[in-house]
């Protein structure tokens, strides 16, 4: 259930970025859609420390990211930026907009939603540097207000800001850091409070489907209060405290949702969706695969409202994409076995295309 979290999460994100109209389905969507994976992690690290007892250091945490997140991020930027020069080409736009592709990749901000691979691991170095399961009861609560709390007051002052010479190159880069650092102690927020519920809490004995549905319910009010939230640029909507809130219960409820249908129906489909989760963030968009399939389903209907025909559109371009991205895995992975045949074992370039 915890890959069909995941799987669920990375089927929102591409749903929101296919909704140009941004649907009530999407601004339900955008309340759990990032926070579920931040939550995902903090509750292998409770099931970890708690069964096995391991305490990854920050070393430790970079040596198993390094294949998992730091090469694809170089790798998928790299991609990412060829991609947007050949666009820019066929389309006759000016190859000086790709300069801005490199910026947001040396200042970690990313080329579209690569932003989430450093955002990550910049997280989960902080939860290996401040090690919460030694903290005290009071600690943890001071942490788990306060975080939020400030990171709020940060977001309320950075949305009104009207920032002079905003088209500098040092004040982009500074922006840009900004953002990564913000998005990054968000990240770690969500895995604190998902290591703490699941370390010290019990959120299984929600697993019933009335109370589900209850806070499931809850969970799209909450979402309706602040629909226009953008975390990737730190706009945290018109009612910031409800993003991080609502980012935990909503993750919360799906995680627990899915573990009441793992027993009861299959999920391969978002299992399969989590286990290469890394794989479509990084491509279904910074590739311009969603983009390209969106304008040409706009040629077909240019939707105004949200009716019927809009969100049957979507479904075709949606269901073309993951055929796409479904031929792109399998083509990753031939190539992944073809490299471990060849050697007779699975050597560190075998491993960094198994990640990608």
């Amino acid at each position: 259930f915890v890959d069909a979290a995941k799987g669920l999460g990375m089927l929102a994100i591409i749903w929101g970025h296919m909704d140009y109209l941004w649907s009530t389905s999407s601004v339900w969507f955008s309340s759990f859609k990032i926070a579920v994976f931040y939550v995902v992690v903090g509750l292998l690290k409770a099931y970890r420390y708690g069964e096995r007892g391991q305490r990854d250091s920050c070393a430790q945490v970079m040596k198993k990211r390094w294949y998992s997140l730091v090469i694809p991020y170089g790798v998928f930027s790299a991609l990412a930026i060829l991609a947007h020069l050949a666009f820019l080409t066929i389309h006759g736009g000016s190859r000086l907009a790709a300069l801005k592709d490199v910026i947001l990749t040396v200042t970690l901000r990313g080329v579209a939603t690569l932003w989430f691979l450093p955002t990550l691991l910049i997280a989960e170095l902080l939860f290996a540097a401040v090690r919460p399961e030694g903290w005290s009861a009071a600690k943890r609560i001071l942490v788990c207000v306060l975080a939020p709390a400030i990171l709020c007051v940060i977001g309320y002052f950075y949305q009104g800001m009207d920032i002079p010479g905003a088209d500098r190159l040092w004040v982009q880069v500074v922006r840009n850091l900004f953002i990564v650092l913000a998005k990054s102690v968000s990240g770690f927020w969500f895995m604190l409070c998902g290591y703490l519920l699941y370390r010290r809490g019990k959120p299984q004995r929600l697993g019933r489907l009335p109370v589900l549905a209850v806070l499931l319910a809850v969970n799209l009010g909450l979402s309706l209060l602040s629909p226009d939230l953008d975390f990737n640029s730190f706009k945290l909507g018109s009612f910031a405290p409800v993003f991080y809130l609502n980012g935990v219960l909503g993750s919360v409820a799906v995680l627990e949702l899915l573990r009441w249908l793992e027993a009861r129906i299959s999920l391969r489909p978002l299992i399969w969706c989590g286990r290469h989760s890394m794989f479509l963030m990084a491509t279904h968009l910074p590739w311009q695969i969603a983009p390209e399939l969106l304008m040409l389903g706009k040629r077909f209907y240019l939707a105004q409202t949200p009716m019927a025909p809009y969100f049957l559109m979507m479904l075709a371009e949606f269901a073309v994409l993951m055929l796409i991205e479904a031929a792109l895995v399998w083509c990753k992975e031939k190539v992944k076995a073809a490299m471990t045949g060849r050697w007779g074992k699975e050597r560190p370039i075998c491993k960094a295309v198994k990640y990608l």
